[in-house]
């Protein structure tokens, strides 16, 4: 179980936090700013409020050639043509540098920056990768990692966002898609090495009519692994904070 603790902007006498991979809500944290991810548990819990949280776990306790089996023909091609190409895995030791590549991808995705704050909270529990082509930057992982649970979960991905021009345009689109699958792969393999067992893909549209999520859902299946169900809690304290702010946001925009 991991806790990451977080400064609130307005106060130091309230705490607030982020818990994961426990197996259940403690109930002494119903009136603090707590937020749980990926409890095994799946009932309700008093004083929470409870959202299914599903995704897809790969066993990467294995050599690579039983990991690579389990993924669909296709990934297994892409990851071996991008084996080929030159294309180079390494670790991203400093925050700022994942930080400027994540906004300026989020960026031109219509996505939410990432808080610098938050992500320097999460620092001592992640591990950043990349993928590059002659030095540049092509993709980039974030993983929130438990080494005693043996778990390391896919909090952001984020893929280089200047494209080429014309014809070179979908080629660069490919290349950066055998990129990902094959960061994917080295992650899995590096994970296994740190003495990690399960690879999350941090979360799975269960059930979705929503294409995007359903190509989404369609790439991670690819990789193989297990679909679960888990949850995620927010405590009382929280659900009360957000009603509150939203009274207020609909006060300020009727006036």
């Amino acid at each position: 179980m991991l806790t990451i603790p977080l400064a609130l902007r307005r106060t130091k006498a309230v705490s607030a936090a982020h818990i994961w991979f426990a197996a259940k809500p403690r109930p002494g944290d119903a009136l603090k700013l707590t937020y749980y991810y990926h409890c095994k548990f799946t009932g309700p819990v008093k004083g929470f409020e409870r959202h299914a949280k599903f995704t897809k776990l790969v066993n990467v306790d294995r050599t690579d050639e039983a990991i690579q089996k389990d993924f669909r023909k296709n990934t297994q091609y892409e990851v071996r043509r991008a084996q080929k190409e030159g294309l180079a895995f390494s670790l991203v030791d400093n925050p700022d540098v994942f930080l400027q590549f994540y906004n300026g991808f989020a960026a031109t995705k219509d996505m939410e920056a990432m808080d610098a704050k938050i992500l320097r909270a999460y620092w001592p529990h992640l591990a950043v990768t990349q993928m590059t082509n002659a030095a540049e930057v092509l993709v980039m992982h974030c993983y929130v990692m438990d080494k005693l649970a043996g778990r390391a979960t896919l909090w952001h991905s984020a893929s280089q966002f200047r494209g080429a021009d014309g014809e070179d345009a979908q080629q660069r689109r490919n290349l950066i898609g055998r990129a990902n699958r094959l960061l994917h792969f080295r992650d899995m393999t590096w994970l296994r090495d740190q003495g990690f067992k399960t690879y999350d893909f941090g979360g799975y549209a269960a059930n979705t009519t929503d294409p995007a999520l359903q190509h989404i859902n369609e790439f991670k299946d690819s990789f193989g692994g297990e679909l679960v169900e888990e949850s995620n809690y927010a405590s009382a304290a929280i659900t009360l904070l957000r009603r509150v702010k939203s009274a207020f946001s609909g006060k300020a925009k009727a006036g």
